[in-house]
């Protein structure tokens, strides 16, 4: 059987992976428990007998069982567990066919208490992932050992075989509590090829191929509460903003009156100086180079009540703003005279 290969590849993968998770875990969230219950299916199989002069090839279904499964372990946090399940599987035999070379022996229902039962301890490794809300989902993958005894259902007598075995296994969890979690999980089984041996067959083992899968529906409970971050010291509350100091509005050439971005500008000064309470504000109107600096002097002082008459628009009472002009001399970009400079053609408005 291939199963080793099936399970050790990922078990291993997700065992060092959680020793990764481990090594950077600065708060675990520790200890836990748990228990469940649900039905075992078996995979109708194949078990030889061998004797001196025959070999039985005996194929066997089997009714659906149950198991319980009990395990501890420890969440690293960060996504990653690992645990230790000790499972119980029961399951009868449904019915069997026997082909004997010497005789044959056909196929019939069962017609003793012919069942299998098994204690399996499995070191198992979970990712967990959430998924909104309570609800998380999980992907693992375990080895371990398996018990497993086989009644015949004749003579009162039973065989065994401890194997190696091993598992995969999917879940679906939802939190009820800070503590208590209801899970429901699904396992696929892959045991050894077990060689069955007991006080009638000691030198003549039956051999048997076993295949499950079970669906278990359980409660876990967190020895310990999860860790809570600590908490922060108060920091001091960063003061609060100063507000901007200055606003500029510009004009287009040989213009007073203001354009829709402005307006927007002229808005945002009102509304700034409303927020933190400006005393005064200060507009002044500037211009290019084109023109006479006493037309370019008449134009700035235009400018500036264009902007303080927008200002009270927007709620600024006038004797808070102060207006004047400075025509040309005061530049923002220095041209020579007679230049269309955009940047020059502007007023200023300054919160105090």
């Amino acid at each position: 059987m291939h199963f080793k290969k099936v399970l050790l590849g990922p078990a291993v993968a997700l065992a060092a992976s959680a020793g990764v998770a481990q090594a950077g875990t600065v708060m675990p969230d520790g200890w836990y428990v748990s228990l469940a219950a649900g039905a075992n299916w078996i995979q109708d199989g194949d078990m030889t007998w061998q004797w001196p002069s025959t070999r039985a090839f005996e194929t066997y279904s089997w009714d659906t069982g149950y198991t319980i499964a009990a395990a501890v372990g420890y969440d690293f946090g960060k996504h990653w567990r690992a645990e230790l399940e000790v499972a119980y599987r029961h399951n009868d035999v449904k019915n069997y066919c026997v082909n004997r070379p010497v005789s044959s022996a056909g196929c019939g229902l069962n017609s003793g208490p012919a069942d299998v039962w098994e204690l399996s301890q499995m070191v198992n490794v979970y990712y967990d992932m959430a998924l909104g809300g309570r609800w998380t989902a999980s992907l693992g993958a375990g080895i371990g050992g398996n018990l497993i005894t086989f009644n015949p259902g004749f003579n009162s007598l039973s065989y065994d075989d401890y194997v190696f075995a091993g598992q995969l296994i999917g879940e679906v969890g939802y939190r009820l509590s800070n503590r208590w979690q209801l899970f429901a999980d699904y396992h696929f089984i892959l045991n050894d090829k077990a060689d069955l041996s007991g006080p009638a067959v000691s030198s003549y083992p039956l051999h048997l191929d076993k295949v499950e899968h079970s669906l278990t529906i359980g409660l876990r409970f967190d020895l310990q509460s999860d860790n809570e971050p600590a908490p922060q010291p108060e920091r001091p509350r960063p003061a609060e903003p100063m507000p901007p100091k200055q606003f500029i509005v510009f004009f287009g050439f040989n213009k007073s009156n203001l354009s829709s971005e402005a307006r927007r500008v002229v808005s945002e000064a009102a509304m700034a100086a409303k927020d933190y309470g400006a005393a005064d504000i200060i507009v002044i109107g500037h211009t290019d180079t084109v023109g006479s600096q006493r037309y370019n002097m008449r134009l700035s002082i235009r400018r500036a009540g264009a902007v303080k008459a927008e200002l009270v628009h927007n709620g600024i009472k006038p004797d808070m703003i102060e207006t004047s002009g400075r025509g040309e001399t005061e530049l923002m970009v220095q041209t020579g005279d007679g230049v269309k400079e955009p940047q020059n053609r502007r007023a200023t408005i300054d919160l105090e």
